[in-house]
């Protein structure tokens, strides 16, 4: 909701454009910039501690492996015309035990002369055309049971193509096994393709050649053509048939069925398309370096030093950390990734920043240059930071993703039981990883609760339909009157999830989101100071440069109005730097600063010059 009266009778382009681009009061995203670049500094300041763990070759997704992932991740497209984005491929078991022994299956079957590889695989390709699956699963139990003895193989085959049962000399050194084939092996097998029981033995024949010799390794092979259905069952034995004959090429492409458990030509991309400076620096002394630097910029981007520019590196900045270490991403990361790129779409920097002193110090230098005081447009300009339209259209952006937000979460919630029921607020008040049971008393409030049942259910029922109902509604709501409702109940929500349940970053994230909603001059008057401050004047003469000079910084970082400017020719400043820096409320926090040796006196040369003469 817009806080500026926008005239009546307009058309429907220039109300859809009013509503993204009014000019608003900038210290909204100014005081925002500042709380998100405090939240910014200490949560990588923190990566400092642990830094080579996080992002070093050895941490704890070392280099080599993000950049197998970065170069090699498959990526399928899938077909424009089907909602199927899985395409069927070769599959490994995820065992590694069991996926040894496919890897086996399918180097023995590479090694192949690509005719007679073709003839091995004809009993599993006659399996893939199986739609039914019961074929399929009746004849790799009946392979299994052949085990991995040649006189075994030998005399069951045989009995599959003549039907009796072979003589046993009185030499045998043991009893020989005999297993009756499948009934469809004895059978007609015209409607498949072939009518020979011959040929179902040769296939079967061909296919032991593929089998690895331990008989556990069988086993595993058998039962993983089993677990595959009809679809992958044929994409394994596509991808075999396809093997290329050079040996360095399919020993590449067997690797990579290994690590990413598919078909490198099966993948329409190949890669993540991520960057990250982690990437490319990995000396750890270098990488410190590179730490230390992005902290400067992201202190810089805190005050609104360049802010356009520092919230440009901030933002890249923060996704080389990010990118580097996905497998420690967070909720907070990501809604410090969103309010990053808006605060550097929107005009951040025009209030509460030191972008925002040098403009003032421009201005009332350009002020003084040009009639010896400080005219009207100029205390106008220093009054308050223009209404921007980039700062309306960021502060726009926050808003409307923050909606989508909330409805997203809410309607995601309607889908689990939990939050029908109530039980997700029960979970996540007794689950040790997240609440306060390791406190005695916090676990003693919980067993009182839930010792008294309709106690227990209100509690439940309520804290549920408040998250429900405040979610849901929020998008919708928030424009309306019903605006300071949601933005505290939000607030409620969040300050209640942060400390029960320790996310505090990532809540602290999605309040300064909700600043968004409040108006400007809310924030401009909780961060003006006190009618009593002290009050200082400053005489200076406006035709000596030096003492101009002087005036305008002065003006500049009297943010609070406190110091009365007297243009007088041959003036003699009448107040002194201690003074200064005691008084005015921008400069009292950081008084420290005239400890350091030789800063006051450089500080009285340019704010007092003709003290100094």
């Amino acid at each position: 909701m817009s806080t500026t009266q926008l005239p009546t009778g307009r058309t429907a382009w220039q109300r859809w454009t009013g509503f993204w681009f009014t000019p608003q009061d900038p210290v909204t995203l100014g005081f925002m910039r500042i709380i998100t670049g405090l939240l910014i500094l200490y949560i990588h300041l923190a990566y400092s501690l642990d830094f080579q763990a996080f992002f070093g070759n050895r941490g704890w997704w070392a280099h080599e492996y993000a950049e197998r992932e970065r170069k090699e991740l498959p990526a399928q497209i899938g077909d424009f015309w089907s909602w199927d984005e899985n395409k069927a491929g070769p599959r490994l078991p995820d065992a590694p035990h069991r996926r040894q022994a496919v890897l086996e299956f399918v180097k023995i079957s590479a090694e192949m002369p690509p005719a007679e590889r073709k003839h091995a695989l004809r009993l599993l390709d006659r399996l893939a055309k199986d739609e039914v699956g019961a074929y399929s699963q009746v004849t790799l139990n009946y392979l299994g049971r052949l085990g991995t003895l040649d006189r075994t193989w030998d005399a069951s085959l045989n009995y599959l193509v003549e039907e009796k049962w072979p003589e046993v000399g009185p030499n045998e050194p043991e009893p020989l096994r005999i297993y009756p084939p499948p009934e469809w092996m004895s059978g007609n097998w015209k409607k498949e393709g072939t009518d020979s029981r011959t040929e179902v033995a040769d296939e079967i024949r061909s296919f032991r050649k593929l089998l690895p010799k331990d008989p556990d390794s069988r086993k595993y092979v058998y039962h993983h053509f089993a677990e595959l259905n009809r679809s992958y069952r044929r994409a394994f034995v596509d991808f075999l048939e396809k093997m290329p004959s050079d040996p360095t090429e399919r020993a590449q492409i067997i690797a990579y069925l290994d690590y990413w458990n598919t078909d490198p030509r099966d993948a329409d991309t190949r890669g993540a398309p991520i960057f990250s400076v982690w990437f490319h620096i990995t000396d750890p002394t270098e990488m410190a370096v590179m730490h230390a630097a992005m902290l400067v910029v992201f202190f810089l981007f805190t005050i609104g030093f360049c802010t356009r520019v520092m919230a440009v590196l901030t933002w890249f900045a923060i996704l080389s950390y990010i990118q580097r270490s996905v497998h420690v991403l967070f909720g907070q990361d990501t809604m410090m990734n969103i309010l990053v790129i808006y605060l550097m779409i929107g005009n951040s920097g025009a209030a509460l920043s030191v972008d925002r002193l040098i403009a003032r110090y421009r201005a009332t230098k350009a002020s003084l240059a040009r009639s010896g005081t400080i005219d009207a447009a100029t205390r106008a300009f220093l009054a308050a930071a223009p209404l921007s339209s980039g700062a309306g259209f960021g502060i726009r952006l926050v808003q409307i993703h923050f909606c989508f937000i909330y409805l997203a979460s809410g309607l995601s919630k309607l889908k689990g039981s939990p939050w029908w029921n109530g039980t997700a607020f029960w979970d996540v008040m007794v689950n040790p990883e997240f609440t306060l049971m390791r406190y005695q008393w916090f676990e003693s409030l919980i067993r009182g609760w839930a010792s008294l049942k309709p106690l227990y259910y209100l509690i439940i029922t309520i804290s549920c339909w408040f998250t429900l109902a405040l979610e849901i509604s929020f998008a919708f709501l928030v424009w309306t009157r019903m605006r300071i409702v949601l933005l505290w109940a939000a607030i409620l929500l969040h300050a209640l999830i942060g400390v029960l349940m320790g996310l505090n970053l990532f809540e602290l994230m999605m309040m300064v989101m909700l600043l968004a909603y409040f108006p400007p001059g809310v924030i401009r008057d909780r961060l003006k100071g006190s009618p009593d401050l002290p009050k200082l004047a400053y005489s200076f003469d406006p035709a000596n440069p030096e003492s101009a000079r002087g005036a305008a910084l002065i003006e500049a970082v009297d943010v609070e109005g406190q110091v009365n400017m007297e243009p007088k020719k041959g003036a003699t400043p009448t107040s002194n730097v201690s003074t200064l820096f005691t008084n005015l409320r921008l400069l009292r926090p950081v008084r420290w600063v005239l400890w350091i040796p030789g800063m006051k006196a450089l500080l009285s040369s340019r704010l007092f010059p003709t003290a100094n003469k």
